[in-house]
């Protein structure tokens, strides 16, 4: 227990005693467990393997342990030969835009047409990307002698802060919004390159001036919350499936994705066979980490009567949960929803809006901001802070608590700035 405490996984597989293995010569060895998997190096193969020189010294290992880390932990082979600095001499922009593609979003080829498949974003995500890039990729900017070309043909490295100003007047028509989206992801494309070696700078930035700035105050926030009876008439008025949407986006805060993809072998059961707790897989969530949520009474219930298909047979574990009655896939409720809000007489709500409801329910109930965080799954809490809209109702109510708590009793002296008041 002393040397995992002390050496963090690294040890020394020899005779020696502890207190030497930062003078012996034997080669030093890295035990790490990440996600329920146990990985085992010799530093000294892998250290052959990279081009390195082996190492010696205790802070030599923990540097090329660190390393290994690192790399296991982002999802990559961690012997993999480190790549060679990426060759941007005669690249165009477009060039550097196909290689995004490809090595970013996960574009590929494949005999079924073309599949997305990264580790870095969503699918969805990865399909809108690459339409924002094939519209900046066209625009026209400034060249020599008056003239114009397009951007995708202009070498990458002279790319300029005017070149991303002549996107932004050109996407500015297309709304606010629009231009956001697609000045958002060129930024992330070049910061991308920065990191990939591509540039030395991001034409949006000069050293912490930021040059091209979003507008800010087209991004509105949503604050719908359900208000009076209308839970129970959305209710009342959806299909079953939609409803058992419904009740567990209310009692988990889950996005309507990772309902819609989350199988029975992600339902964790009691020795009662009573459903206790989802586990999301990191492919199923936005942040791409594993994330649990335990399940409600409600939805507990849910799950018991979708437990089974029309012939009263178990689904199997790779059956989704809230797909067809034989436990095919569902992806889109777009006209169930439309339906159901339309007959109870609902306007201006979105499906994603009882993520926020069971938010500021979750707040509202005094649970920590951290706590709603976890539940929603966002990377940090200026996110979560986005979700929380108290409604008016809810606000004059915690005031009489307030006041109600703070009320003196008969033994007890007027405050001062009731007094004041007074």
């Amino acid at each position: 227990m002393r040397s995992q405490r002390h050496y963090d996984g690294l040890r020394k597989r020899c005779s020696c005693p502890l207190r030497q293995w930062t003078k012996c010569v034997h080669p030093w060895h890295l035990h790490f467990k990440h996600q329920l998997k146990t990985y085992r190096f010799s530093l000294d193969v892998v250290a052959s393997t990279l081009g390195e020189p082996k190492p010696q010294s205790k802070a030599e290992a923990k540097k090329l342990a660190d390393c290994l880390r690192a790399e296991i932990r982002a999802g990559r082979n961690p012997l993999a030969q480190p790549a060679a600095t990426p060759v941007v001499t005669g690249l165009t922009f477009g060039d550097v835009v196909d290689r995004y593609i490809t090595e970013y979003l996960g574009r590929r080829e494949t005999s079924h047409g073309v599949e997305w498949g990264s580790q870095h974003v969503r699918r969805t995500t990865a399909k809108n990307a690459s339409y924002h890039l094939a519209v900046i990729r066209q625009i026209a900017v400034p060249a020599a002698h008056g003239k114009t070309v397009r951007l995708e043909s202009k070498p990458f490295t002279a790319v300029t802060t005017t070149d991303v100003k002549a996107v932004q007047a050109a996407r500015r028509s297309h709304g606010a919004v629009g231009c956001n989206r697609v000045l958002t992801r060129l930024r992330h494309l070049f910061n991308w390159a920065v990191g990939e070696g591509m540039i030395d700078n991001n034409p949006f930035k000069r050293g912490e001036v930021t040059l091209v700035k979003l507008d800010a105050r087209a991004e509105t926030e949503r604050t719908r919350r359900l208000e009076n009876d209308e839970e129970g008439r959305l209710l009342q008025h959806a299909s079953p499936h939609l409803r058992a949407l419904i009740v567990a986006a209310l009692s988990t805060g889950c996005r309507l994705g990772e309902l819609l993809s989350l199988q029975w072998k992600q339902i964790r059961t009691n020795a009662n066979g009573e459903a206790q707790l989802i586990e999301l897989p990191a492919s199923k969530t936005k942040t791409h980490e594993n994330r649990p949520i335990p399940v409600s009474s409600d939805l507990r219930a849910v799950l018991e009567m979708r437990r089974t298909d029309p012939k009263g047979v178990a689904l199997p574990p790779e059956a989704f949960v809230f797909g067809s009655p034989v436990g095919e896939q569902r992806v889109s409720i777009k006209t169930a929803w439309g339906n159901a809000c339309r007959r109870a007489g609902i306007s201006n709500l979105h499906f994603h809006d009882l993520r926020r409801e069971f938010a500021c329910r979750l707040l509202e109930s005094k649970a920590d901001l951290s706590v709603v965080r976890e539940f929603l799954g966002h990377a940090n809490v200026t996110t979560t802070s986005r979700y929380l809209k108290t409604s008016a109702v809810r606000l004059v109510e915690a005031l009489e608590r307030m006041e109600a708590s703070a009320e003196p009793s008969d033994d007890v002296a007027e405050s001062p700035l009731t007094a004041a008041v007074r």
